[in-house]
């Protein structure tokens, strides 16, 4: 074999080596300078369902809690600025939370001033990360603590990518 043979078949190579990479996500192309950086549609109406696990506190706050499976709804409208889900501790369809956007997290909160379980809770969160649908729900209590109640995860309604 010559050199220039030689030389064409690395070369042959190492083109169908990087195309595996590039097939199996290993390398990605950033072509059209997006710096790597997803566009989410910002504008009308997301609606999500939303298959969860549900932390119940029974007897107080002390673990263990009882925890069920869930499908639950979620709406987030970005004209408005607001969302809602249907499940524990609601920020319930008819009383909706405050939506904020941070790139692929949306975020969904409530300030609430509501006694259960021997505490006080002060605010309602609900989280949707657009490019994993990792969905979360937690409540604040009084003394600067958290308690987290649903992680699941979330699909589109029309089955679309977020």
């Amino acid at each position: 074999m010559s050199k220039t043979g030689g030389f064409l078949m690395a070369i042959a190579l190492a083109a169908v080596l990087f195309a595996a990479a590039v097939l199996t996500g290993v390398v990605t192309l950033n072509v059209g300078g997006s710096g790597g950086t997803h566009a989410y549609k910002n504008k009308g109406v997301l609606e999500v369902v939303c298959d969860v696990e549900a932390s119940k506190p029974t007897d107080g706050l002390v673990p263990p809690f009882e925890t069920v499976r869930l499908t639950l709804p979620a709406v987030f409208d970005f004209d408005e600025n607001t969302g809602a889900y249907a499940g524990e501790y609601t920020i319930s369809l008819n009383r909706k939370g405050t939506l904020k956007v941070d790139g692929e997290r949306l975020e969904i909160n409530r300030p609430s001033m509501f006694k259960r379980h021997g505490a006080v809770i002060i605010g309602e969160h609900v989280t949707l990360n657009r490019r994993t649908g990792e969905f979360r729900q937690w409540l604040d209590l009084d003394g600067g603590k958290r308690l987290d109640l649903i992680t699941g995860s979330c699909k589109r309604t029309d089955n679309a990518p977020f």
